[in-house]
């Protein structure tokens, strides 16, 4: 038999646990109705054409196709690190596109890596002026954070597409999107992980706390019997 000390203990331990798996659930909950905004967003915009003016007088334009002329940086060219497509590593190439209303990220697209990490894709040379259209979508930012790594121009490749970043790199304030080339092929979408995934996450966090509970409940109901 426990004592009043050790069962009340135990008591709070239970709760705290479940507070926290409660708070998981609920977290997770919120990101699938993020993910469902995010899906919404592109469903509803992706067809729909903005000039560069026009995107910047919006607030979040992410999603809407944009339609662009300018000239690339020569020298600018860096790639985007561990990039997966059809479940093959790579690089996505993101170019410098300087306009009249600043520099833009133009994500030209994936390419695969080659077999030593010494090594970068080889890609021939753009036109220095170019006229683009693709979609507006958010800087991309990884799932985990390993802080900051500093920038090679020998090797020019980053984890992330933050516009300070880009700027450190550029030497020139960078506008706060990206232009996506190939946002229609195979099928993109603006989230990695689906909202069912989120939820199906929530649920499991929910169960979980009610499973804590019922063994909570069965461990002290043993422990008044046996008394």
């Amino acid at each position: 038999m426990l004592s009043i000390g050790k069962s009340g203990g135990l008591l709070v331990l239970t709760a705290m646990i479940s507070l926290l798996m409660i708070a998981m659930g609920i977290w997770q909950l919120s990101r699938a109705d993020e993910k469902r905004l995010l899906l919404l967003e592109w469903q509803q915009r992706h067809d729909l054409e903005l000039s560069l003016s026009d995107a910047l007088a919006i607030e979040a334009p992410f999603g809407y196709q944009l339609a662009v002329n300018g000239h690339f940086l020569a020298g600018g060219d860096i790639w985007l690190d561990n990039q997966i497509e059809g479940g093959r590593a790579g690089y996505r190439l993101v170019r410098p596109l300087q306009t009249r209303h600043g520099l833009l990220a133009v994500d030209s697209g994936w390419w695969p890596a080659p077999p030593s990490r010494q090594q970068l894709p080889s890609v021939a040379p753009l036109p220095a002026a170019a006229q683009l259209t693709g979609h507006i979508v958010r800087p991309y930012a990884p799932p985990l954070a390993l802080g900051e790594v500093l920038f090679d121009p020998s090797h020019p490749v980053v984890a992330a597409l933050a516009p300070s970043l880009l700027a450190q790199i550029w030497g020139e304030p960078v506008l706060p999107f990206v232009l996506k080339m190939d946002a229609e092929q195979g099928g993109w979408q603006p989230v990695v992980m689906g909202p069912e995934r989120h939820t199906g996450y929530a649920v499991q966090w929910f169960a979980m706390t009610l499973a804590v509970w019922v063994a909570a409940a069965w461990y002290y109901w043993r422990q008044h019997d046996e008394a």
